[in-house]
């Protein structure tokens, strides 16, 4: 396993859609390139201490058969949930559950989009059976042949690969939005939410069927 290799398999796997990167689109779309950042950061910390550690523990998932299953509705529960809440952004008469209590009513600070990070990814199957399988088998390869420095390897540029593809989405997505008329904001919403429902649906019906 070489450096090369390892940023080219994060930047492939990022690129593939899945909750989280919809996630990050949604929040860069809504907040900006700040709230993108953060979004794609809890990802990457919680596989460091928690996705990592799991793998090289369990090489075959903990979470098989019945954990899988409710572990996957729930993530697609939260999934949709917020597909929802990005939908009820663009209809600006309508104040977000979480901003306020009411028309009127006394403000309260948004979930932040850090903890949204976490939330989805540790409620989503998919990381912890990709370092249980791919991830700890490249990062034990790569302790036989090159100890403590081969082991980190792998996670490092497969981190700095996907962190470069999604940077490069947070960017598009943020620039384009300064390209389109303000009137057009809305929409962006209704899109996002709709992407993030769908995928919830998708991830839903994935586990219901095994």
């Amino acid at each position: 396993m070489t450096l090369p290799i390892a940023f080219a398999i994060g930047f492939s796997v990022a690129s593939i859609p899945g909750p989280t990167i919809l996630l990050i689109a949604t929040e860069a779309l809504r907040k900006g390139f700040k709230a993108g950042v953060l979004t794609m950061l809890a990802p990457l910390l919680l596989d460091a201490l928690v996705m990592v550690p799991f793998g090289l523990f369990f090489q075959i998932s903990l979470f098989s058969g019945k954990g899988t299953f409710f572990l996957g509705l729930a993530g697609s529960g939260l999934l949709f949930w917020l597909g929802l809440q990005s939908i009820r952004a663009g209809a600006k008469k309508k104040p977000l559950a979480f901003d306020r209590e009411g028309p009127g009513g006394p403000r309260q600070q948004e979930i932040p989009s850090f903890t949204k990070g976490l939330l989805t990814h540790l409620s989503s199957p998919y990381p912890y059976i990709y370092w249980s399988t791919v991830g700890a088998s490249f990062i034990r390869q790569g302790f036989e042949t090159g100890g403590a420095r081969g082991a980190a390897l792998f996670p490092f540029g497969f981190w700095l690969g996907a962190s470069a593809f999604t940077l490069l989405v947070i960017g598009l997505l943020v620039q384009g939005k300064k390209l389109l008329p303000r009137k057009l904001e809305p929409y962006l919403h209704y899109l996002s939410g709709t992407l993030l429902i769908g995928a919830g649906i998708l991830l839903g019906v994935s586990v219901w069927k095994g």
